[in-house]
């Protein structure tokens, strides 16, 4: 792994250690072992379906957007997208887009670059949640802390500037290519001829719904399925708990846990998820602090075992060797 990786591995870790201890220090750890014993494994089988669906739902999405270029079987984007999220959830340095292109190249043939845009627009939809979050808030009681407040503007400018670029790319294609290319105008000749026929390339693939609405409309309909099967996922989890919640809460809840991986995180979510869902749960809607840190630990232990075990699975159907690229700190974009 390179010294950079590394580092920036090492500093998530000791960020995320200091955050559960802080956590664990905040709760009754016996009182979360004691809820966490008297779980409904039936109604946590029915969550694990939820959730392996809704990503499912997201992989068809990606499927739909890489249509334009190339055509793949919709259980191919499905561990694509499962082995680039392990990725992203171990190395939260965003290289499991990376991965999943590199998944598609060495699969199917297509370069990197051209498979991007898909991803960078498909990512661009995960963040139309904010808009989901936001219509919520009317129709409920929230107690808009100060860190709820401040998750809120980082993730609504995250969707705003993703927005932008895509927009600016379909209307001005043509001055979107000529500032990037200028932000790289420094670079030596030869090096400066690669990357500005990449950004060519990868700005002319953004256009993905250029006379194609019918691809737009159902993926904002998947966008709203994979949403609404991820609150499902949680609330079965608010039910195996013994805990009755109203649905919309849980929803409003989740979505805005998920929304908060668009930012920085330790590795594997590691102490920032147990205190998102106290600043949301407990501190905006009242729910117990002992019951919102131990459905959020066993929810974090439960999607840390699918995450890990699919996503390995994933990569050695789709090809291990990334795996050691990324890890050697290698470029992914030359294998």
């Amino acid at each position: 792994m390179s010294r950079k990786r590394l580092l920036f591995l090492i500093i998530g870790l000791i960020i995320g250690i200091i955050l559960i201890l802080l956590w664990l220090h905040y709760i009754d750890l016996n009182e979360l072992v004691v809820r966490m014993r008297k779980v409904n494994t039936e109604l946590v089988f029915w969550a694990t379906i939820s959730y392996l669906t809704a990503y499912f739902i997201r992989s068809w999405r990606w499927n739909i957007l890489l249509k334009k270029q190339i055509s793949i079987p919709i259980w191919r984007t499905y561990l694509y997208s499962m082995g680039g999220n392990w990725v992203n959830y171990l190395i939260p340095i965003r290289a499991g887009e990376l991965v999943k292109a590199w998944f598609v190249k060495h699969n199917h043939g297509s370069s990197i670059t051209s498979v991007l845009p898909s991803i960078f627009i498909d990512k661009t939809f995960d963040t139309l949640g904010i808009f989901f979050v936001l219509l919520m808030i009317p129709l409920l009681k929230v107690n808009l802390s100060k860190g709820m407040l401040v998750l809120l503007i980082l993730l609504s400018i995250v969707f705003a500037l993703s927005l932008a670029v895509l927009l600016l790319a379909v209307w001005q294609k043509d001055k979107v290519v000529r500032f990037l290319q200028t932000l790289f105008s420094w670079l030596p000749m030869k090096l400066k001829t690669k990357v500005n026929n990449y950004i060519s390339i990868f700005v002319q693939g953004l256009n993905i719904f250029e006379h194609h609405w019918k691809r737009l409309f159902n993926s904002f309909l998947l966008t709203a399925l994979g949403i609404f099967l991820d609150g499902l996922y949680f609330y079965l989890l608010f039910l195996a708990f013994g805990i009755d919640y109203p649905f919309l809460k849980v929803l409003f809840g989740y979505t805005l846990i998920n929304l908060s991986y668009a930012i920085p995180q330790p590795p594997a979510q590691l102490g920032s998820n147990e205190w998102l869902m106290i600043i949301i749960f407990s501190v905006g809607f009242a729910l117990t602090r002992e019951d919102a840190s131990a459905i959020m630990a066993f929810a974090h232990m439960l999607t840390a075992i699918l995450i890990g075990v699919i996503g390995l699975v994933s990569i050695a159907l789709s090809g291990r060797q990334v795996l050691k690229a990324v890890l050697g700190g290698e470029k992914i974009y030359e294998q």
